[in-house]
């Protein structure tokens, strides 16, 4: 009769944990939507919000419309008053540009990350993206679908992403674009 009552006990415990955790981040996306919205672009929109180690996020927006479109993103952190912005940016977007690329180091940010590159997709023949860094280490950027037809890319790495190149592959692999990241 004991141990029934404690694997009851243990089931509930573990059914009640997860619970919490799906609401907890839920929770989490919503207050970091906020957080963003609060930045007072004129029409923003948030793309993507990556949940990074404990109490570190970064999310991705765009703001504006045709000429003066910009897509950036911003690292938050939480305290125990909420999320908070800690830094970030955007940047137009360029008309030449298919992968519209932005660069933010992560070091300063007490993350096992170093690097986040990223990108609007501005050309519709673009699937996928290829970053290959000047050791020559090649990664499969993620590539995310957001407001049904938009997408962007991002790479979050632990080395430098600076001076990579960047390769933006149709889904048949082949070369759409290709650039490297420098300043």
């Amino acid at each position: 009769m004991g141990k029934r009552i404690l694997f009851l006990l243990i089931t509930v415990l573990i059914i009640i944990g997860i619970y919490f955790i799906n609401v907890a981040s839920k929770d989490a996306i919503e207050e970091i939507q906020k957080a963003v919205i609060a930045l007072e672009q004129p029409e923003l929109k948030v793309a993507h919000i990556e949940l990074l180690e404990k109490n570190k996020a970064i999310a991705f927006y765009e703001w504006g419309h045709g000429e003066d479109s910009s897509f950036g993103n911003v690292i938050l952190e939480k305290s125990f008053l909420g999320w908070k912005i800690v830094r970030g940016g955007s940047l137009y977007l360029l008309e030449d540009s298919k992968l519209n690329w932005g660069h933010l180091e992560l070091r300063d940010d007490s993350t096992s990350y170093t690097d986040l590159l990223r990108g609007k997709i501005t050309d519709p023949e673009i699937e996928k993206v290829q970053v290959i860094t000047k050791d020559g280490n090649q990664y499969q950027a993620k590539v995310i679908k957001y407001n049904n037809k938009d997408r962007f890319w991002f790479l979050i790495a632990d080395r430098e992403l600076l001076d990579a190149t960047l390769i933006g592959l149709s889904l048949d692999g082949n070369v759409i674009e290709e650039m490297q990241t420098s300043y």
